[in-house]
């Protein structure tokens, strides 16, 4: 029986990844990940415009990557890629959307972001059970990492009312996770 797992080959992806953006190798990292990003956005779309949304996704991550950003190691570079991909699909048909307008993973606070993907999935599920008006200030503060001060901003609300929103929201989000 072999002694490769999961979580291994994810140590030896992770390590790879991190010698590559050490190294300045751009051009290798993302193209050991073309195949994962498209399959991921075709999914994610449903549909052939995912080969658009992934050839963003790529763009945007060599921008970013080019820019000298996510060079820390704080998160796995899987976990970015996870991350981009997300925001592009979810922002692809909003009216008015620009890349420009995505927050930055780096800037996470560290309490709220835990790097794995399958929570991130989990709490799309939940925001997208939620009212549209709790589903935005959800959406805002679960998945973009938002500040309430920000939330506010972009809704065109005082802060106040995004607090009374996160009290609705945690007790939602306390049971949605322990079923």
């Amino acid at each position: 029986m072999s002694d490769v797992t999961h979580s291994s080959m994810h140590d030896a992806r992770d390590a790879e990844d991190n010698r590559l953006l050490e190294n300045g190798e751009i051009d290798l990292l993302l193209a050991g990940w073309v195949e994962t990003i498209d399959m991921r956005c075709i999914a994610k779309m449903r549909g052939p415009v995912g080969h658009d949304v992934a050839q963003a996704v790529c763009e945007r991550l060599w921008k970013e990557l080019k820019a000298g950003k996510h060079r820390t190691g704080r998160w796995p570079f899987r976990v970015i890629v996870h991350q981009v991909i997300g925001y592009l699909c979810a922002g692809w048909y909003e009216k008015g959307w620009s890349e420009g307008e995505l927050i930055e993973i780096d800037g996470a606070a560290e309490d709220t972001f835990t790097g794995d993907v399958e929570l991130q999935l989990t709490l799309e599920a939940f925001v997208a059970t939620l009212a549209p008006g709790d589903g935005e200030v959800a959406r805002l503060w679960l998945l973009e990492r938002l500040e309430i001060e920000e939330i506010a901003e972009r809704l065109g609300k005082l802060p106040n009312a995004i607090y009374q929103a996160r009290s609705r929201i945690n007790p939602r989000l306390r049971e949605w996770l322990e079923s």
